[in-house]
């Protein structure tokens, strides 16, 4: 049975976020073509086209983005505490098994949705510049030694830290929403505008504590000085946002569990 509410929960969301998709590819499919139209053509009005392109181009990636994420949170709301909830909740699955299976196909969309992007970057960038994937690899390969080699760490540690932080933060940004959406289920009226409140709350309270840890890690780092202080802040914010990711799904669970209350 979990198998199949994960491939429902991944279908029902896979056809809206799919869509995005197609618009991403659309949009880096014209920003090719125009370019090489700009290119060969050899006319001013191209050049001036191609400029527009890239404007409409980043306009499209940062609206994928936002869509796809505000999508994914409201996903999350209707099915879980609106009047979907009560289909929902009538599974016969865990409540918590529900609550496992909507945050895991989220995140796996939000993440592909980030590698995507990164990759339509990549592949303007190759036609414009005309590189090859083994040169961008390479130009990769150096920054990352050189970004290491000024931190004073190896480079393995530089890119753990680096999936670490990607992958953390599209988490923590998801449970975010998803743990405001069910502290709005507490109140009696307007649960949804309670819920925007909610993770806007969350949302400072997170970095106004996580600002008061920095300044109390820097004292107490001054104190001890350590060769290897790169480590220190990449090892801290690694755990700040760890911390606050598991605050927020603690929430939802706890809520989900014990003080669920559907529109």
């Amino acid at each position: 049975m979990l198998g199949k509410l994960f491939r429902h929960e991944a279908k029902i969301q896979g056809k809206v976020v799919a869509g995005m998709y197609g618009a991403l590819v659309a949009a880096t499919t014209l920003m090719i073509a125009i370019y090489y139209l700009s290119r060969f053509a050899n006319a001013r009005v191209f050049q001036s086209i191609f400029m527009i392109a890239c404007a409409l181009y980043g306009m499209t990636v940062i609206v994928v983005v936002i869509v796809n994420f505000i999508y994914l949170c409201f996903r999350f709301y209707k099915s879980m505490y609106s009047e979907q909830g009560y289909l929902t909740h009538t599974l016969p699955v865990k409540t918590t098994h529900i609550l496992h299976v909507k945050i895991v196909v989220s995140f796996a969309y939000l993440f592909l949705t980030a590698v995507l992007c990164l990759l339509s970057f990549c592949s303007i960038g190759i036609v414009i510049d005309g590189t090859s994937i083994g040169q961008i690899m390479e130009v990769i390969k150096i920054a990352v030694a050189d970004t290491a080699a000024q931190l004073r760490i190896p480079d393995a540690v530089f890119l753990l830290f680096f999936a670490v932080m990607a992958v953390l933060g599209c988490l923590n940004a998801l449970l975010l929403f998803f743990a405001g959406s069910s502290i709005g289920q507490l109140f009696h009226r307007s649960k949804g505008a309670c819920g925007i409140a909610a993770g806007i709350g969350l949302y400072y309270m997170s970095q106004i504590v996580s600002l008061i840890a920095v300044a109390v890690g820097f004292f107490v780092y001054t104190s001890v000085a350590d060769a290897h202080e790169a480590v220190w802040a990449m090892g801290g914010g690694c755990l700040l946002v760890l911390f606050w990711t598991a605050v927020y799904y603690t929430i939802c669970r706890v809520i989900v569990q014990k003080h669920l209350n559907l529109e």
